[in-house]
């Protein structure tokens, strides 16, 4: 193996970040010395920087030009690539062959990527970055796929990823493609300071003090268009946070059902967050339901319901809860942890009640270096689509009892009016009941004197008494229409009800007569005079003797009694006829 001496470069702390640039004054042949330049936002608008004539990294091409092409890429991918290209081409680190790692948070492995050669024949650098970027370069098949392990990144590489871009002669891997190489080289490129992808390359021959400054110059170019796409990156994350939460409040303030409201909530949170699905439950009665799911045909509605577990205890603790790993989730089985990766759920709570659950799950990273959790505007994302969902929810229950509401006091006016019309088809009842009370009146009267002229075994004396009691039936008919017609307030005075009972019996006198009923009176002479109204008191003993005399037959018995009972007064009437006792308590006060 060739003896190679050894070679480093430290890295600036700031450089970790790309807010500073190591860059070369003159042609690479003469060896003039590396200041710093501080690269500002000039450098990226089209303006070359005050001082900065020749930003040379080599005879072929204007170090302008280079940054102006890495800073117009607008992808992690372009960005390696470009990198890489720059890395093997004689204006940049002259690598003879390189290679590209990219991390793989998913299973923490450098993952090998692609392979490029230096340019065979003379290409201005900043042409050869933009055609190279902008094309997949592969592997050779003898080493595809090649990983690394961080942890056992020996030499120059391992000085690379950690703590930053350097350059040693120590020993290379046993099995990598560089193995055997004069002298390998290595740059990390970074993201806030942490590294997301791996250049190693090759020389045949020691490298110079510019190789080493035009490595350390493509880390910093790296590292500053890499900050600059995260933020751009974010702007659109948040811009779509803000897009979906706009959707979301049109959506429930548009003249949509339920379900339709439900559903775009649902897809807005999966679209606001990048994940692959979404699922809603609503608590009903019986516990929880799956109301809505979003994602891949075919699975949705499988992973919302071995979601429901998780989404049980959300709803019980009314708290949002975020699982990075499922496989580590005690809530999940073991077979939904193998189809989902990351969760986020929370409550739809509104005033206080927690009326369902709002879950996505599988984010999807926008580069395969970033981990594929939930970030936490995301969780935030997601816990106001699931207050509007709950607001949702509550006003649609609300808006429910309205029209339940609604609909009753429809019913309550109809049937008012329905009782306004009987009431007076009632009065106009009574009206009639009393006009034809007199013609009646008249009929019996004279009834009764004819029979009485004629003696009992006349043929006419039975056919009068069939007048008279038919007579009399339409007199207890009209009686009672009168009695549930509309009347006017009683008038209260200090009465005897002795009196008033004489009274209804005294009128009743001829029906007993004929129908030869024994009639027993017991009217207790010590009773107080009563503040009552005579003439529906005298309504409520008149009923109750008609109810009596249709049950008893000819000649029955029937007894009639008053007295005091401390400081209240008992009038009962009693009979010898078939009727139980209290077969009719439920129809006192039914009319007719």
């Amino acid at each position: 193996m060739p003896d190679m001496g050894a070679l480093s470069v430290e890295t600036d702390e700031g450089l970790e970040d790309g807010m500073r640039l190591a860059v070369i004054q003159g042609e690479c042949a003469r060896h003039t010395p590396i200041r710093e330049v501080h690269l500002s936002s000039d450098a990226f608008s089209g303006s070359r920087p005050e001082g900065l004539d020749a930003f040379a990294l080599g005879e072929l091409a204007s170090g302008y030009e280079v940054v102006r092409v890495l800073a117009g890429m607008r992808e992690l991918e372009t960005l390696e690539r470009g990198a890489l290209a720059a890395a093997v081409h004689p204006a940049g680190a002259g690598f003879e062959r390189a290679w590209l790692f990219v991390w793989d948070a998913g299973s923490n492995l450098l993952e090998g990527r692609e392979s490029v050669c230096a340019p065979a024949t003379p290409t201005p650098l900043a042409d050869w970055v933009g055609q190279h970027a902008l094309r997949r370069l592969e592997l050779e098949s003898h080493w595809r796929p090649l990983t690394l392990r961080p942890d056992r990144l020996g030499g120059v590489v391992g000085q690379a990823w950690n703590p930053g871009a350097a350059l040693s002669a120590a020993e290379p891997e046993a099995g990598a493609p560089w193995a055997g190489a004069a002298q390998v080289g290595a740059m990390a490129l970074r993201r806030s300071g942490l590294p997301w992808a791996l250049v190693v390359g090759t020389w045949s021959t020691p490298p110079g003090p510019e190789r080493c400054a035009a490595l350390k110059a493509i880390t910093g170019l790296c590292g500053q268009a890499a900050r600059t796409l995260d933020l751009e990156r974010e702007g659109r994350r948040r811009a779509q946070h803000a897009a979906a939460l706009a959707q979301a409040a049109h959506a429930v303030c548009a003249t949509l059902n339920l379900t339709e409201v439900l559903q775009q909530l649902t897809r807005f949170a999966a679209q606001g967050t990048g994940a692959r699905g979404a699922a809603l439950w609503v608590v009903e009665p019986d516990g929880l339901r799956l109301a809505v799911t979003h994602g891949p045909a075919g699975r949705m509605e499988r992973t919302g319901q071995a979601l429901l577990s998780l989404a049980q205890m959300v709803v019980g603790e009314g708290k949002p809860r975020v699982v990075d790993r499922a496989t580590e989730e005690l809530l999940l089985a073991p077979e939904v942890a193998a189809e989902v990766e990351t969760v986020v759920v929370c409550p739809l709570s509104v005033y206080g009640r927690v009326l369902g659950a709002l879950a996505c799950y599988d984010r999807l990273p926008a580069h395969r270096s970033e981990p594929p959790g939930f970030t936490a505007g995301d969780v935030e994302v997601v816990v106001a689509l699931a207050d509007l969902a709950g607001l949702t929810l509550d006003q649609a229950g609300r808006f429910k009892e309205l029209r339940q509401g609604e609909q009753q006091r429809r019913g309550l006016a109809g049937q008012l009016q329905r009782q306004e019309r009987l009431a007076w088809l009632g009065e106009l009842a009574g009206r009639m009941a009393q006009e034809t009370r007199n013609p009646l009146a008249s009929i019996t009267a004279f009834a009764v004197r004819t029979q009485r002229s004629l003696a009992d075994d006349h043929p006419g004396h039975d056919y009068l008494e069939i007048v008279l009691r038919e007579t009399e039936r339409l007199e207890r008919l009209l009686a009672e229409q009168l009695s549930y017609a509309p009347s006017s307030e009683g008038a209260l005075r200090l009465e005897n009800l002795n009196g008033v009972v004489q009274e209804v019996f005294s009128g009743a006198a001829d029906t007993l007569v004929r129908r030869r009923v024994r009639l027993v009176k017991k009217l207790a002479a010590d009773l107080p005079t009563l503040l009552l109204d005579r003439e529906r008191i005298q309504r409520v003993v008149a009923n109750m003797l008609e109810s009596a005399l249709e049950s008893m037959g000819v000649g029955g018995r029937l007894r009639i009694e008053s007295r005091r009972l401390g400081a209240s007064v008992v009038l009962e009437l009693a009979h010898d006829g078939p009727r139980v006792p209290g077969d009719l308590l439920e129809q006192v006060f039914v009319p007719f």
